[in-house]
């Protein structure tokens, strides 16, 4: 039991770094984003025959500055939500790491803001995207679409948190017979 219980430590130890190692990185992406998003009117930008898909939106370059501001928007949008969701799993193993203990109301709270910051990316994100679009660039246009799997993952997260709660549940029961 001991091993079991020093293996899952390291291993969140691990875990809660590299996740936040990649929050961090991506949180880095954005703020390169953001200043190319100001340099725009100053780029030489040239139309692009090709559809860029971000985030479950799509649309074309034409090579307008209000064009390519949109599809920042919609990266930075996207890019934001997975930024905050790579954090919060990192305190989730952070916590982990240093308690030892994986089912505690905090882990199940986090586990159900990770569901929720899902389903907004999925269901709420696009239409806004697609208005910012259209304010932006409105001759541009704009494909939304919702993903099913991210739907799916959400509700796995929601089903997690709601484990997790039960968890925390017994192991508050155990302890308190000890």
């Amino acid at each position: 039991m001991n091993n079991q219980k020093g293996k899952i430590l390291r291993t969140s130890k691990i875990l809660g770094a590299l996740l936040k190692t990649g929050g961090v990185v991506l949180a880095l992406v954005m703020v390169l984003l953001i200043v190319l998003t100001i340099i725009a009117p100053s780029l030489n930008l040239e139309p692009v025959e090709e559809v860029i898909n971000v985030w479950d939106v799509s649309m074309p370059l034409d090579g307008s500055v209000g064009n390519f501001r949109a599809l920042m928007m919609v990266t930075l949008i996207g890019s934001g939500i997975m930024a905050a969701i790579l954090f919060v799993m990192s305190f989730i193993f952070k916590d982990i790491s240093r308690e030892g203990a994986p089912f505690t109301k905090k882990n199940s709270n986090r586990i159900r803001m990770i569901s929720i910051l899902l389903i907004t990316q999925t269901l709420v994100i696009p239409p806004l995207q697609f208005l910012a679009a259209k304010l932006l660039s409105p001759v541009t246009n704009v494909l939304v679409s919702i993903n099913l799997g991210s739907i799916l993952v959400a509700a796995t997260f929601f089903c997690l948190a709601l484990i997790f709660e039960y968890g925390a549940e017994l192991q508050r029961q155990s302890d308190e017979t000890l």
